[in-house]
């Protein structure tokens, strides 16, 4: 820089020039070169900025906070808001759900709604809808070319006789045409026919036709469901 040049005191604007001496190698004014002289000002090696000496500069002010972990504050099941021991699911979420995908709609961070608690639905049928098996998919999908409105896993509510609460029952299809009920199952298992036994037992309570379908019904949708439904 030649003697004589001018330009501005980057703290307060002033115009200065660099014959001033080896203070004004910076553009300081000849009052803060006096106090940077006296130690009263220094200039930040981070962003370069001139700040009060021993004091933080600007730069640093925006730094990320931390926080200090509680070791009294309490996670809570994501799913259905009970205590989870610092997890975030309790250990009858994680036993329901673990091998499952539940669908679940959090409200203000506060509230919790299952909106699909059996989950890996993900295989379409043809007209746009998404069911859990390849069974599901063949059955909807002969519904639909014969034109029968259908309902997939329609709530039935019912009382639990021996604990008195009220639970929900998500039968496979419901033909609300024929207000007729189509339960779909493989299984021969005496855990499932315990099941199925319960279930007809509340299909019967509430006055409900329903028929169950099996592999050997897929092998023939027709032959199984034409005479049901009278086409």
């Amino acid at each position: 820089m030649s003697n004589g040049q001018n330009e501005k005191c980057p703290i307060c604007g002033e115009i200065t020039s660099s014959y001033m001496g080896h203070y004004r190698k910076d553009g300081l004014c000849r009052d803060h070169a006096a106090q940077f002289k006296a130690g009263k000002i220094e200039q930040c090696e981070r962003c370069g900025a001139w700040h009060k000496a021993g004091g933080a500069c600007k730069c640093q002010s925006f730094k990320k906070p931390t926080y200090e972990k509680d070791a009294s504050s309490e996670l809570y099941c994501i799913i259905c808001g009970n205590p989870s021991n610092g997890k975030h699911f309790c250990l009858d979420c994680w036993n329901t759900y673990k091998n499952r995908s539940v669908d679940i709609r959090i409200t203000n961070c506060k509230e919790t709604q299952i909106l699909d608690a059996y989950g890996n639905k993900d295989i379409k049928c043809p007209d746009g809808r998404y069911v859990r098996s390849r069974a599901e998919a063949l059955i909807i999908s002969w519904l639909w070319e014969k034109r029968i409105r259908v309902i997939y896993e329609e709530c039935i509510y019912y009382r639990d006789k021996e604990t008195g609460e009220t639970k929900e029952l998500h039968p496979d299809f419901y033909l609300p045409d024929y207000d007729l009920y189509i339960e779909y199952n493989e299984l021969s298992n005496k855990k499932y026919l315990r099941s199925k036994e319960y279930v007809m037992a509340i299909y019967k309570e509430k006055n409900k036709k329903v028929i169950i379908m099996t592999d050997e019904d897929l092998k023939d949708i027709s032959r199984c469901l034409c005479p049901i439904l009278n086409i």
